[in-house]
């Protein structure tokens, strides 16, 4: 399921996960939140944040949100406007190496050390400014 980036602070209604009906409650959600599950409903859309269930007007969500893995927000508009979609498959810029390890983990260079991730979602900064870790253990 995709997801999407909040792009500026916007008013939600929470809704009821069992009924789907609201609450009542209004909430504010912040720039940069991440929601998925996105689901219209006539002038509304319905969608999850933080595993909580929520709506709001479709204009308002679609005026606020980027679709993460998406270049940028005017590379998206450009293409829709044109009817063409970018030809050139993004760039990753992390380069993930396995570690051999007990567990699935692999490690990134960055700056001042590694990122190393676990694949059941771990995630830690190791410092190494030199980048001379082999990736074993001590």
């Amino acid at each position: 399921m995709a997801k999407y980036e909040i792009t500026k602070s916007i008013d939600v209604d929470e809704m009821n996960k069992r009924s789907g009906m609201p609450t009542g409650k209004k909430r504010t959600l912040p720039f940069g939140a991440i929601i998925q599950d996105r689901v219209e409903d006539r002038d509304l859309e319905r969608f999850t944040y933080l595993g909580d269930l929520y709506r709001t007007k479709s204009e308002e969500l679609n005026a606020a949100v980027r679709l993460i893995g998406e270049a940028s927000a005017f590379a998206s508009a450009t293409a829709s406007s044109t009817g063409s979609s970018p030809a050139a498959k993004p760039e990753y810029k992390l380069k993930w190496e396995a570690i051999h390890s007990s567990i699935p983990a692999s490690r990134c260079k960055v700056p001042g050390g590694w990122l190393v991730s676990i694949t059941n979602g771990g995630l830690t900064f190791m410092p190494d400014a030199d980048h001379v870790w082999d990736g074993s253990s001590v």
